[in-house]
Formats: structure tokens, C-alpha cells, sequence
């Protein structure tokens, strides 16, 4: 949803600032393990999530490591946290399986900026992803 979101200002946001790298934890073979290796490597970058995060670490894996795990490695390693639509702030009509957001997975000491919202706003995610790469409220 967020690279169709169609808003003005998102191509430039993610392909011509710093280095972008884009992970779905869905599709692994396309992202590869490879993108997750390196990004492990760096240190400041802005993680961005969608979507809930399953209870159940059979349901989603990537790279040898659950969702969670996934998750908890690149929070550790970023400078900013951006959790974006209801799903990924607080697990969302998926909470009911079981799933959880993003705050309930990570280090409670890391700032986690929320975009609510099923769809999340495009122009509160720009506005909000660009906030975080300012450096204002980091970890």
C-alpha cells in the first residue's frame, strides 16, 4: 500500500534520498536474503512496517528467523521506527487470530511514530516517514 499510495513526494522519498531498501517478509524470494543481510549491516535507517505481525512464528518466516525476529534485528539497528495502518500499530481486525503491532514486538525503549488508520493516510505516511528521517524523536 505504500508505494501505490500515489501521494506526490513518495517516489523521490524512497528511490532518490539515501539508499532505500524495501523487504517484504512475504515475498522472500523477491526481496532476498541477501537485502536483509546488508540492512543488518547498517545503522541508520528508518524501518518502516505494514501490517500486523503474527503470534505464531510458523506463519511467517524470512532468512532463517520468524516475522518477530525479523522485526526485533532491524528495530535494533534503525533510527527511526514508522508503523503504518491499524494493523501495524495495534494488530488491527487481525488482533482477533491473534496478531499483534508493532510496539508489542520490539524493545519498549525504541520510539515507534504510529500512522493509524485502515488505509493509513499517503500523506500522513510521507509526512511522517520524512518526520522520522529528521532525526526527531529517534531511539
Amino acid at each position: 500500500m505504500i508505494l501505490r499510495s500515489g501521494c506526490q513526494g513518495l517516489e523521490d522519498l524512497f528511490f532518490h534520498s539515501s539508499p532505500a531498501k524495501f523487504v517484504s517478509l512475504f515475498c522472500e524470494e523477491k526481496s532476498g536474503k541477501e537485502i536483509l543481510e546488508k540492512i543488518l549491516q547498517m545503522t541508520d535507517f528508518v524501518l518502516v512496517i505494514e501490517g500486523a505481525i503474527p503470534s505464531d512464528d510458523s506463519l511467517c518466516t524470512f532468512g532463517g528467523y520468524s516475522c518477530s525476529q525479523v522485526i526485533k534485528l532491524l528495530a535494533e539497528r534503525a533510527h527511526s521506527v514508522v508503523a503504518v495502518g491499524s494493523c501495524a500499530v495495534n494488530g488491527g481486525i487481525l488482533r482477533e487470530a491473534g496478531s499483534k503491532g508493532v510496539k508489542e514486538v520490539i524493545d519498549d525503549k525504541k520510539k515507534v511514530f504510529e500512522v493509524p488508520g485502515c488505509p493509513a493516510s499517503p500523506q500522513m505516511m510521507v509526512a511522517t516517514i520524512y518526520y522520522a528521517l529528521g532525526g526527531k524523536g529517534g531511539a
